[in-house]
């Protein structure tokens, strides 16, 4: 194997080895603070449709609804995956308003103690 090819290898398994300690990171961060944290975002995301506010909610709701998956909570791993379709939506500039907001206070009555 070349230099060149042994480096480039070299690099790459580094930064998959940081984006994964980044992701296990968030994860922890993210169900420290629970749903708390998400419910939070979500909102501010679904009142002012600010894409970075968005682009975290979705991130957090996204770690939210694997956890639900691992622990095999399937009913509030589907309410968390309507929220973020409604969470792109607003990203989007297509929002869905109350109904949004409705989904989001669904999934938090569907998932307690996530």
């Amino acid at each position: 194997m070349s230099l060149a090819r042994h480096s480039a290898i070299g690099l790459i398994s580094a930064r998959v080895v940081i984006v994964l300690a980044a992701m296990a990171s968030g994860a922890s961060e993210v169900n420290a603070q629970g749903f708390d944290r998400f419910n939070s975002g979500a909102l501010r995301c679904l009142q002012s449709g600010h894409r970075g506010v968005c682009q975290r909610a979705l991130d957090d709701a996204e770690v939210l609804q694997r956890l639900a998956s691992s622990r095999q909570a399937y009913p509030c791993q589907t309410l968390l995956l309507g929220v973020q379709a409604d969470l792109i939506l607003q990203q989007l500039g297509d929002g869905r308003g109350d109904r949004a907001i409705s989904d989001l206070q669904a999934a938090r009555r569907g998932c307690p103690g996530l």
